[in-house]
C-alpha cells in the first residue's frame, strides 16, 4: 500500500480556482490582440448606380419608318462614374441604332461602384431599345416627304 510522504504537498480542488481562473482570464485577452483590432472592418462591394441616362437620338428616317431595334451595350464605369470602353456587344441590326446607342451612353453618368469601400471600375451590359413613335406626327410626313425626292 502506498504510503504518502510527509514532506508532499497536497493541494485541494478550492486552492486551485484562483489560479485556473487567472489562466482562463489571461488566454480570453490574448483573443482580444491589437492586431485584431487594428483590421479593418470588412466593407460589402456596391454596384454602380444610374444618376443620369438621357434617350438616344432616335433617327429620324427610322423612326419615321417604323424601325424598332434594341442594342446591348457593354461598358466599363470608371471610378469617376464616367463611361469607358462603350462598344456594342449585341446589334440592333440597324447600324445608325446602334451607333446612336453607343453615343447616348458615352455621356451618360453613373456613381462608381465600390469595392472594399473605395470606388472602383465596374463591367456593365445594359439594354437601349428604341421604340417608334407615333407614325401620323407631322415630323413624320416631313422626313418621307424628303426621302422620296
Amino acid at each position: 500500500m502506498p504510503v504518502d510522504h510527509p514532506l508532499k504537498p497536497v493541494i485541494g480542488p478550492w486552492k486551485l480556482f484562483p489560479a485556473l481562473s487567472a489562466l482562463a482570464v489571461g488566454l480570453m485577452l490574448a483573443g482580444c490582440s491589437s492586431e485584431q483590432a487594428e483590421q479593418p472592418a470588412q466593407v460589402a462591394p456596391t454596384q454602380p448606380m444610374a444618376v443620369e441616362t438621357p434617350p438616344p437620338e432616335y433617327p429620324e428616317e427610322l423612326a419615321c419608318a417604323g424601325i424598332e431595334g434594341e442594342v446591348g451595350v457593354l461598358l466599363t464605369i470608371g471610378v469617376d462614374g464616367i463611361p469607358k470602353d462603350v462598344k456594342v456587344e449585341d446589334t440592333s441590326g440597324h447600324p445608325q441604332l446602334d451607333a446612336s446607342a453607343v453615343e447616348a451612353v458615352k455621356g451618360w453618368k453613373f456613381q462608381a461602384g465600390t469595392s472594399r469601400g473605395k470606388p472602383a471600375e465596374s463591367p456593365l451590359r445594359v439594354p437601349v431599345k428604341f421604340t417608334a413613335p407615333d407614325m401620323d406626327s407631322e415630323r413624320c410626313r416631313d422626313v418621307s416627304g424628303s426621302l422620296l425626292q
